[in-house]
């Protein structure tokens, strides 16, 4: 892809909000959440990771696909202001990975987090 239509879709992912989901890389510098951890039940697991330490933090967004799957999805509906977060409505007896991205409030957001992986029973 060359650099005019590289500049194209980055204008076109900033006017949807997509650029640091896209881009994977905010100027800030903000830092994405460490030590992501799952512990699956049936149909439902809880996430939990490390606080991100940034006066900019508005919080944080949990993110899950099925380890078949090639995308995740948000799980949340509103922004999770904690450190652990429930996610339900999962499949008895599937592998579910889950990544978590810090939100800031000066418009960036962080890569995601490296994934944590568990199987509901």
């Amino acid at each position: 892809m060359g650099t005019k239509a590289l500049v194209v879709l980055s204008v076109c992912l900033l006017a949807s909000g997509l650029v640091g989901v896209a881009l994977g890389d905010d100027p800030g510098g903000h830092k994405e959440p460490k030590n992501v951890a799952a512990a699956c039940l049936v149909t439902s697991a809880t996430v939990s990771w490390d606080a991100v330490n940034d006066a900019h933090l508005s919080g944080y967004d949990v993110y899950r696909k099925a380890a078949s799957d090639s995308t995740y999805t948000r799980a949340n509906s509103a922004l999770v202001t904690t450190t652990a977060y429930v996610v339900t409505g999962l499949s008895s007896g599937i592998s579910y990975n889950f990544a978590v991205m810090a939100m800031y409030n000066d418009g960036h957001s962080s890569v995601l987090s490296a994934p944590a992986t568990c199987t509901t029973s």
